[in-house]
């Protein structure tokens, strides 16, 4: 009879604090669930905002677009060529947006920013834009490539040779993007340097290349033909 009382109030006692352990960790349990659900609410709410964010800045990338295109070429004379209200409010929303908008679309601000600059004549405005892309290591290999490439060809009437030369060499090679661009910008530092033998074979080799543009295997075409000792 004792043993069985004991044995009772023993089982209660178990019974009890099985009861309070799981009240216990019921509470536990609805903390994490709250946190849980809450993280999860944060995270929808910035994913919302960020999503917003970007949608916004493309917005604005797309109307600075159609303000700054098809902007009057340079013409050598005054400094810069000063923008119209238009063209130079989209220039202002592309420098913002270069430095405040979500990472893709800061990239494209930069580089319309940076041929806007170099239309309208402010070549050192450009050469610094393109240099910040090159060398932002979150934006795309391939627009970072071009934006070295668009460095070099802006000066490869007046760079500096050497540095041109091993900026252009990192872009050439089996599968680089911009090969024929590069290479195209090498010759015409031969060129430049009197190497006419050298910038024959490289337009040579454009001509026959299958991966390069239509326009730069024609421009090596005639390149090819202007540089032929032969020619009359």
């Amino acid at each position: 009879m004792a043993e069985d009382l004991f044995r009772e109030v023993d089982d209660e006692m178990k019974a009890e604090r099985l009861r309070v352990m799981a009240r216990r960790y019921a509470g536990v349990a609805a903390g994490l669930v709250l946190v849980v659900l809450a993280g999860a609410g944060a995270w929808s709410w910035r994913a919302s905002q960020h999503k917003a964010a970007a949608v916004a800045a493309t917005g604005q990338y797309l109307t600075a677009l159609r303000q700054t295109d098809n902007l009057p070429v340079y013409q050598p004379g005054p400094p810069v060529t000063p923008l119209s209200g238009n063209a130079q409010t989209g220039l202002q929303t592309l420098t913002r947006l270069a430095s405040t908008g979500p990472e893709g679309v800061a990239v494209l601000a930069r580089m319309q920013e940076a041929a806007v600059q170099a239309t309208r004549g402010d070549l050192k405005a450009a050469l610094a834009a393109w240099d910040a892309v090159q060398g932002n290591e979150k934006a795309d290999p391939a627009m970072r490539d071009l934006a070295m490439l668009l460095w070099c060809q802006q000066q490869i009437d007046t760079g500096d040779i050497a540095v041109l030369r091993s900026r252009l060499s990192v872009l050439v090679g089996k599968g680089k993007t911009w090969y024929g661009l590069a290479t195209e910008a090498l010759a015409m530092l031969d060129v430049r340097e009197g190497h006419l033998e050298d910038a024959r074979k490289k337009f040579a080799a454009l001509v026959m290349a299958a991966d390069v543009p239509p326009g730069v295997r024609n421009r090596a075409q005639d390149m090819t033909q202007a540089l032929d000792p032969s020619a009359g």
